[in-house]
């Protein structure tokens, strides 16, 4: 740490510690916590409402400056004065959103306080989740469950209405496309978060509509929250190229999400883009779902940690990059005890007498049951002791 760091600290942490001082002096705010790792302050307010505020948007519009304008904005987050009144004035103002899988869920923590479950959220593709925001003219606030049971709506009403209302962009963004002279790589740009545009691909047959449009499979990257890179007329030897330009977005986003490439399948869903091991965009592939997959289960590991009732070893995923190239992910389970495993590459097995030895996860579900437990996002699986010995024999045949 350097001198001025440590006797001033980072701009980052002193911007947050200035918004939680403002936060606290709110009356209607019974306590709140800034969280310098997630970069959030997580406040409830008297009448029970618990809530967090990511400071990552506040940051980069305000230049990381203390402001008039930010205590302006954080006056509006906290208590936004024009946030609807009941679901007729919510309903035309709801958008759904992208975020990592996990985003807003399990336990919020202020001081001693806590809500759980408290943002609206489902599964969109593997380790991302959909979300829904209403947006207001200077703010956005998710969706949380209290909402619905004020609203008098279910989640599939919510979450309908938020995709109709991106219809006209969604048909718009369709008619100004045509058949691509060769390759052609669409930078849809939307800075200042007021477009959605990047939330399109959560509209059922958007995507299939950009295939049939364009008489070409379509390439799709979602590097950060705002905005999207869509690809037509894609090449194996341009692939890679495509994907150093994604991971190059994903480093530099406010709020990364992935640098996976996405497309659609023969029904119209939008899927995760797979090659064969022989196609010079395997490795970068292979190297983009990890790094989502692990990002996302570090995430919920740290979270389901810190909580104080768990019901087992929450287990780590890891990255492994091997001597040849290759690159996989492993997690370990642990005798003795039940562990929730991240689904990975490789399980490896560590045993009393001291043997450590790799099986890959199809081989292990082929002689053991993992048992999903649907209550995690992103999944984990429930195991307990090492298998039998007879099985474990079997497993150590199958190491690699």
């Amino acid at each position: 740490m350097s001198f001025l760091g440590g006797m001033f600290g980072s701009p980052r942490n002193r911007f947050g510690k200035k918004v939680l001082e403002q936060v606290l002096g709110y009356e209607a705010v019974e306590t709140a916590h800034f969280d310098t790792e997630a970069f959030e302050i997580g406040y409830r307010l008297k009448n029970g409402y618990v809530a967090k505020m990511n400071l990552g948007t506040l940051y980069r519009r305000f230049d990381g400056k203390i402001t008039a304008g930010l205590f302006q904005a954080v006056d509006n987050l906290i208590l936004p004065p024009e946030a609807p009144q009941g679901w007729k004035q919510a309903a035309p103002r709801l958008r759904p959103v992208l975020r990592r899988a996990g985003y807003g869920s399990g336990a919020i923590r202020v001081g001693e306080l806590e809500g759980r479950d408290l943002v609206l959220s489902r599964p969109a593709l593997p380790f991302l989740t959909e979300m829904v925001v209403i947006d207001l003219p200077s703010t956005v606030q998710f969706v949380t469950k209290q909402e619905l049971s004020s609203w008098g709506v279910d989640a599939e009403q919510v979450y309908a209405v938020a995709h109709a209302n991106l219809t006209e962009l969604a048909m718009n963004t369709l008619e100004a496309l045509e058949p691509p002279q060769g390759m052609r790589v669409m930078d849809f740009v939307d800075d200042d978060g007021e477009s959605y545009v990047g939330s399109l691909p959560l509209v059922a047959g958007w995507l299939e509509g950009v295939r049939a449009r364009t008489d070409t499979r379509p390439l799709l990257f979602l590097p950060g929250h705002l905005g999207m890179l869509v690809v037509l007329g894609a090449t194996p030897t341009a692939l890679p190229q495509l994907l150093a330009l994604a991971a190059e977005r994903l480093e530099g986003a406010l709020r990364p999400l992935s640098a996976v490439p996405y497309t659609v399948d023969d029904n119209g869903d939008v899927v995760p883009f797979e090659v064969d091991a022989d196609h010079p965009a395997h490795g970068l592939i292979r190297r983009a779902h990890a790094q989502l997959a692990v990002g996302a289960y570090h995430a919920q590991t740290e979270r389901l940690r810190a909580e104080a009732e768990r019901e087992g070893a929450i287990m780590e995923l890891l990255h492994v990059r091997a001597p040849d190239g290759s690159e996989y992910t492993m997690t370990s389970w642990t005798d003795g005890v039940t562990n929730l495993l991240p689904a990975a590459d490789f399980i490896c097995f560590v045993t009393g007498d001291g043997d450590v030895f790799r099986v890959a996860w199809e081989d292990v579900s082929g002689l053991v049951t993992l048992e999903l437990a649907a209550e995690y996002d992103p999944p984990r699986y429930r195991v307990h002791d090492h298998p039998p010995a007879e099985i474990m024999t079997r497993l150590r045949a199958l190491a690699s």
